[in-house]
């Protein structure tokens, strides 16, 4: 196979259907979140036998089933060059991949916020935020007054959708997989995977095995992750899990279409759509704050996990609902009597630790299992390439124990994995424990 080389940001791909160096192989993927599903749809059609484990009772169960979604354009990620890039190159082809899960806003606004929730200014200025809004043909200026936005030095219109999510998202993945002859094993949590004779042994919590050329973990660097990797991971980033919490509203008075309200760039607020039906018009929103709503940022998934375990009503009620109500209604007067609080919802995300706070997946090999780091939901189309590249099995990259695409995103995108923060508090990653 041809090493193929592209410009950071653009998709490496081998095209649709069948491919001969990875047709009739026999593939187990481990989690049905959107990146295992999707990676077992598409390998399924390029001729691969594919089986994917899921230890729940449904698919997409996790935080890119329950979470809200933007389809993202790049400005969320102002200081990330690589992660707007791979957003932008993988936007139209999730667009034509899924129509019938993407719904498009009435108003998707990004704000460039002044001060921030302890007074800080954001970390990017006005003209680098503007800058980075305009990287999109369709961005448009528009002035904050007209919106309601108070407390912004620019405000700007851009067509970024969300994706659905729930038991709409649930009900259509499940449709295509079961079109495309997947094998989907519920219930069937994964113990551990070993190299065997050229290929690899999977084995679950409840002593069945099955043997695959190759696996691919899908699971959100959460589960059957080797614990060699907790103190060196060979992609020299370093790993983190943070206990995000969402607080979900009702829509009192709802356009036509859903509406997005996100502040940037730092301890701000962002108010998005949870569209889990055909409902029209849309009314639940989640609301999220940029330090608020993060309980922690820990080294360990067991420590976060136990926070998430922890979390009550009460802690939720006095730590995060009111002083985020607090911010989005002094960004925009008009939240507080649109929107009526129903309730919230807690999850465990793996993030890498970086200086521009990187969010793009990032896919390598190791000891013959394809491990996919979470990114943003259009990264999936970045996942398959990288994965069928993998696969295939010329041309790859081997350095440090691991294999990797030549030109995907880990290749182009090693510098910005490998430069930590380097102030102390102005980055996620370092969000201590609430409770």
């Amino acid at each position: 196979m041809q090493q193929i080389q592209r410009p950071f940001g653009k998709s490496l791909r081998l095209g649709p259907g069948k491919h001969p160096n990875i047709q009739r192989m026999q593939i187990g993927i481990i989690g049905s979140g959107w990146t295992g599903c999707h990676l077992s749809l598409e390998l399924a059609k390029a001729g691969c036998q594919v089986t994917l484990f899921e230890k729940g009772n449904a698919i997409s169960s996790g935080v890119s089933g329950e979470f809200g979604i933007r389809l993202h354009r790049g400005p969320h990620y102002p200081r990330s060059e690589g992660t707007r890039q791979n957003a932008r190159a993988c936007f139209g082809r999730f667009r034509e991949a899924y129509p019938e899960l993407v719904v498009d806003h009435e108003e998707a606004i990004y704000a460039h916020g002044v001060s921030d929730a302890l007074g800080q200014p954001s970390k990017v200025s006005t003209a680098a935020f503007r800058a980075v809004c305009y990287e999109n043909a369709q961005c448009e200026e528009v002035d904050p007054k007209t919106l309601g936005l108070n407390d912004v030095s620019a405000a700007f219109k851009l067509d970024e959708p969300s994706v659905v999510i729930g038991s709409k998202l649930r009900a259509a993945l499940a449709h295509r997989l079961l079109s495309s002859f997947v094998n989907v094993r519920f219930g069937c949590a994964v113990n551990s995977t070993t190299q065997d004779n050229g290929g690899v042994l999977l084995r679950t919590v409840a002593g069945a095995s099955f043997r695959f050329d190759k696996v691919v973990n899908a699971t959100g660097f959460q589960s059957v992750i080797p614990k060699a990797f907790a103190k060196n991971l060979p992609i020299h980033a370093e790993v983190y899990y943070q206990v995000i919490l969402g607080l979900h509203y009702l829509d009192l008075h709802p356009s036509e279409k859903p509406i997005s309200r996100i502040i940037m760039d730092g301890w701000f607020p962002c108010l998005m759509p949870l569209i889990t039906d055909d409902q029209r018009p849309q009314t639940d929103y989640v609301l999220t704050h940029g330090s608020h709503s993060i309980m922690a940022s820990c080294q360990r998934l067991e420590d976060a996990e136990e926070q998430v375990g922890s979390l009550t009503d009460e802690v939720v009620e006095s730590v995060v609902r009111i002083p985020t109500e607090q911010e989005m209604s002094r960004f925009w007067p008009p939240f507080g009597e649109r929107f009526k609080y129903v309730g919230w919802k807690g999850a465990v995300q793996a993030k890498l630790k970086t200086e521009s706070e990187f969010r793009s997946s990032v896919t390598f090999e190791h000891d013959g299992v394809i491990y996919v780091f979470p990114g943003k939901i259009s990264n999936v189309f970045d996942a398959e390439d990288e994965t069928k590249f993998l696969l295939a099995g010329v041309g790859c990259i081997e350095q440090n124990g691991i294999r990797y695409a030549p030109s995907g995103v880990l290749a182009n995108a090693t510098r910005e994995l490998q430069t930590r923060p380097r102030v102390v508090g102005a980055n996620t990653s370092d969000l201590k424990a609430k409770l």
